[in-house]
């Protein structure tokens, strides 16, 4: 219900509104509806390339992170390989016939071996050795010399005793830095093992690695080993879940934050509720491969995960960058592009005002010449206008003010004819009234003379006339009517040499009725004057009787005795005037479908019939007469 009003309410301001006022908020709607819809999908494609361009170039930036990052691979196996092609550390390690104190001098040149290694080799944690020649000597120092035994137990050790060399996983020393390490056999000159070196790698260490790489400054960076684990986040965390790449001068110069980042996480779990975990790196990343994924459900909205072709070490960084921090750019242009929408937007809504006002100004000055014309202005005229509608609105209105003002000139003049009718009228009114008089002193003269013949065609006379004129009236019932035709041929039995045989038949119900007046005479005096009854009499017969298939018509048929009609014969070959007139008469008073018809009788003759509506009141008449039928 109250939809329906509402509606209703729309809908009734919109009827009272102006043209004008329509025509701007449909331009201005129509325009806004455009400009939304194409802002929308633009901003949704240049948003969907920029995206996928945005992390084409950040994956990109990611596997030249990786490649450069891991270059210190090269480092370690070539300081590794030096230790091993050491010629000098080969013999210090042969202990095999010399003394205890000699061994114990030749642990210390191995150990200074190491701490000069160590020195000239940047960015690794520890370089240790393990070997079984020492393991008679006691020392009183602390060195990185340690017994084969130390590490026969883990479990990268089995693999090193099938290759010369690998990387391995580390557990954590005594100071908690160890992330992963190199280790390599040293052979002595028989061919036989002597040694292991182990080259240790923090997660200071690998940080300092990727610190001066060009890694991009938002999101979050982690490290993966080769079965998918996170070893650890590359990057110092920022409030928002991204993280920010170090140099090795902020590392220098904050050594707190460099503390957290070195630690960065643990067993490869963090601390935020994100799902980019192994599990997901498992599952996810394509092995040997590169690629960029955008997973949704994220606590800070959706996230774009970015993984990198794995490096020389079969280890990968994935970065990880809000896509919401990823668009601020687009949606910034995308809120000037709206800007800029808007404001042409408000500039064309007042171009459009200027435009539609200059359309309607027509309109306006049509408006102001119909309210002169209401006013009776009939002289008033529009002017004109460039346009083609506008000009035949203008043609029109002139011509109707024309045809208004020859209209009016026109019931002018027929009111003036008709007080002159009216004048004349009265005047003709005396005449009949002497003539009647006049009649009526014959009709008693004649009767003192013993004229009765002549007195019997006075009074048909005098009823005939006074039937005829009826006071002015235009109709009359069908009772006169037929006393009028029974006057007309009651003087022509009088004055004609042939007897005349008149019958009517008329249905009791339509005696009452109003029809045209004096429409038998005429054809009953065509039938007298012309008709020349064969036999020597002279027969009329006219029946009056509702129309057959019509209830408000009424049919009258006169039929004769007479010669008939010549062949072809129509109304206009009529030589007088009285059966047009009648015709005509009934056209003009009743309508185009009612009217007279003359054809020969089946018999011989002549047949009449004539249609008439069927008018049984008075105000039925009046509105017959009215126009309003």
């Amino acid at each position: 219900m109250r939809k329906t009003r509402w509606s209703a309410y729309i809908l009734q301001k919109l009827q009272q509104s102006k043209l004008s006022t329509l025509m701007v908020t449909c331009f201005i709607a129509f325009n806004l509806l455009l400009v939304s819809i194409i802002v929308w999908l633009a901003y949704q494609s240049f948003s969907a390339v920029t995206f996928t361009e945005i992390s084409k170039a950040r994956l990109a930036l990611l596997n030249e992170s990786t490649r450069r990052g891991f270059d210190f691979i090269t480092g370690v196996t070539g300081t590794s390989y030096g230790l091993a092609s050491n010629r000098e550390l080969s013999n210090l390690l042969d202990t095999s016939n010399t003394g205890r104190l000699a061994q114990i001098h030749q642990r210390r040149e191995v150990s200074k071996i190491l701490d000069h290694t160590m020195v000239v080799s940047d960015g690794i944690t520890s370089i240790e050795l393990y070997t079984d020649a020492f393991n008679e000597v006691t020392v009183t120092m602390a060195d990185r010399i340690f017994p084969v035994d130390a590490i026969s137990n883990d479990s990268w050790f089995a693999a090193l005793e099938k290759a010369d060399a690998a990387w391995v996983p580390l557990r954590e020393n005594e100071s908690g830095q160890s992330l992963v390490g190199y280790a390599q056999r040293i052979y002595d000159s028989r061919g036989g093992t002597v040694a292991y070196v182990l080259i240790r790698l923090s997660r200071a260490d690998i940080v300092r690695r990727f610190a001066d790489v060009p890694m991009v400054l938002d999101g979050k960076v982690l490290l993966v080993d080769t079965a998918g684990n996170v070893v650890m986040q590359i990057g110092k965390a920022d409030p928002s879940g991204g993280s920010t790449g170090q140099s090795d001068q902020e590392d220098q110069s904050r050594p707190e934050e460099k503390q957290t980042i070195a630690q960065g996480t643990v067993d490869g779990t963090d601390s935020s509720s994100s799902i980019i975990d192994s599990a997901w790196i498992q599952e996810h990343a394509r092995p040997g491969e590169d690629g960029f994924e955008v997973v949704s459900g994220q606590p800070g909205g959706a996230e774009l995960v970015l993984y990198s072709r794995p490096a020389m070490l079969q280890w990968r960084l994935v970065q990880t960058i809000p896509v919401y921090t990823l668009l601020s750019p687009v949606r910034q242009a995308g809120w000037q592009i709206l800007g800029i929408a808007v404001l042409g937007l408000l500039c064309s809504a007042v171009l459009a005002y200027l435009f539609v006002r200059q359309i309607i100004r027509p309109l306006r000055q049509l408006i102001k010449r119909m309210r002169q014309l209401e006013k009776g202005d009939f002289d008033t005229r529009v002017k004109l206008s460039f346009t083609e509608e506008y000009a035949h609105l203008a043609y029109g209105f002139n011509h109707m003010a024309s045809q208004l003002t020859m209209l009016m000139e026109q019931v002018k003049e027929e009111s003036r004819a008709k007080r002159e009718a009216q004048t004349s009228l009265l005047e003709a009114q005396i005449k009949p009234h002497f003539l009647y008089n006049t009649l009526d002193m014959i009709h008693w003269r004649a009767l003192d003379y013993e004229a009765k013949d002549i007195s019997r065609m006075i009074v048909q006379l005098s009823k005939l006339l006074r039937i005829g004129l009826s006071g002015g009236r235009l109709f009359i019932r069908v009772r006169d009517e037929l006393e009028h035709a029974r006057c007309y041929v009651s003087i022509q039995s009088e004055r004609l040499p042939f007897s005349i045989q008149y019958e009517e038949r008329i249905d009791p119900r339509i005696r009452g009725c109003h029809i045209p007046k004096i429409i038998l005479q005429p054809f009953i005096e065509n039938a007298v004057m012309h008709g020349h009854p064969l036999e020597g009499t002279l027969r009329i017969q006219v029946c009056i009787a509702p129309a057959e298939g019509a209830v408000a018509d009424i049919t009258i048929r006169i039929t004769d005795n007479g010669q008939g009609l010549p062949e072809d014969w129509n109304m206009e070959d009529a030589r007088g005037i009285g059966v047009r007139n009648v015709h005509q008469r009934i056209q003009l008073y009743c309508g185009q479908r009612y009217g007279v018809q003359l054809r020969n009788g089946s018999s011989g003759g002549v047949e009449v019939e004539i249609t008439l509506p069927r008018i049984e009141t008075e105000e039925h008449l009046n509105l017959w007469l009215g126009g309003e039928k």
